[in-house]
């Protein structure tokens, strides 16, 4: 392997927004010296950029999402590794250093991803939705995608902080499907179908900007808990797993609790408990301000999530833009 083998970073470009400029920005300052940045936008975007390192890459087509915008880039790349971002996250400076010495150091390796860590600058209500998203309570055992956890491998990771082999990517065709979330889920699958490994380590850090709570949030969440309950069906191989079930058999127990209470008042306090069991965690990673309204957040986030996973599951039939 070269010292600096060429990178090229995917950016699909929903809309223009400060923070997609602040990916760019950020991405241009990294510590690594042979890159470029590929950003993927619909038909008739028209966005400029004196950097020569930087191309845009129509798809011809509108209202495009973006596996498609990605597999463009794909295409389009000469590089070895194919870096991925999404518009509103930045990598940290050592990013693609440090993803090249893990592929260094574990050749069978064909992917490596890394946390996507809330920035410090980001809002309160952002940092609310970050606190649920670093917490057990709120996210289970996929809290590692949020906040630095321990080296794994995995076999479903989300593409805001995704890097691959180029080579793996073509052979699999890409993403080559047209989901608006879990359009990643979709790809890892195929990478482990065909023999890949993934793995998921702590120092690929990216920083990615909170969805305000509630009304961002929620929605974004109840997006995921709907492509979940679809892939249940279309992709069982790590969807149909009893962690991505947790949340609405939790809402289900908490409407339970609730109607036994009228009858037995002394049930109220597992819901004390369980509140100050979730503020004693969420203390782990956020302030004492955030850390006493995170339990209801933290309902109200699965609240979301089960009742928009319970319709992809029994009701949904087809998911693809």
């Amino acid at each position: 392997m070269k010292k600096f083998p060429k990178i090229s970073i995917i950016i699909a470009l929903y809309k223009e927004t400060a923070y997609f400029y602040e990916t760019v920005a950020r991405s241009l300052q990294l510590d690594y010296p042979n890159f470029e940045i590929l950003i993927g936008v619909d038909k008739g975007v028209k966005i400029n950029f004196k950097d020569s390192r930087i191309k845009v890459i129509e798809t011809g087509l509108l209202r495009t999402g973006p596996a498609e915008k990605r597999d463009g880039g794909i295409v389009t790349s000469k590089a070895e590794y194919i870096a991925f971002l999404d518009d509103d996250s930045y990598p940290r400076r050592d990013w693609l250093k440090k993803a090249v010495e893990i592929f260094k150091k574990n050749s069978v390796i064909s992917a490596v991803g890394g946390p996507g860590l809330t920035p410090s600058l980001d809002g309160f209500r952002q940092q609310i939705t970050g606190a649920i998203l670093s917490t057990f309570w709120g996210t289970g055992p996929y809290a590692y995608r949020f906040i630095q956890k321990d080296q794994r491998l995995v076999d479903d990771y989300p593409a805001y902080n995704l890097i691959a082999k180029r080579k793996d990517l073509l052979s699999i065709g890409g993403f080559n499907n047209k989901f608006y979330g879990g359009e990643d889920t979709a790809l890892c699958l195929k990478l482990i179908n065909s023999g890949k490994k993934i793995l998921y380590h702590p120092e690929v850090v990216v920083y990615h900007h909170r969805r305000h709570f509630p009304e961002g949030y929620l929605a974004q969440v109840g997006n995921v808990g709907l492509h979940r309950g679809y892939f249940v069906k279309k992709y069982p191989q790590t969807s149909l797993r009893p962690s991505y079930f947790m949340p609405l058999l939790g809402i289900v127990f908490t409407l339970f609790l609730a109607l036994l209470s009228t009858k037995y008042p002394l049930l109220l306090l597992l819901g004390f408990i369980l509140y100050g069991a979730g503020v004693i965690d969420a203390l782990k990673t956020t302030n004492w301000k955030i850390a006493l309204v995170i339990p209801i957040c933290v309902y109200l986030s699965h609240l979301s999530y089960a009742y928009n996973f319970a319709i992809g599951l029994l009701f949904t039939k087809h998911l693809e833009k």
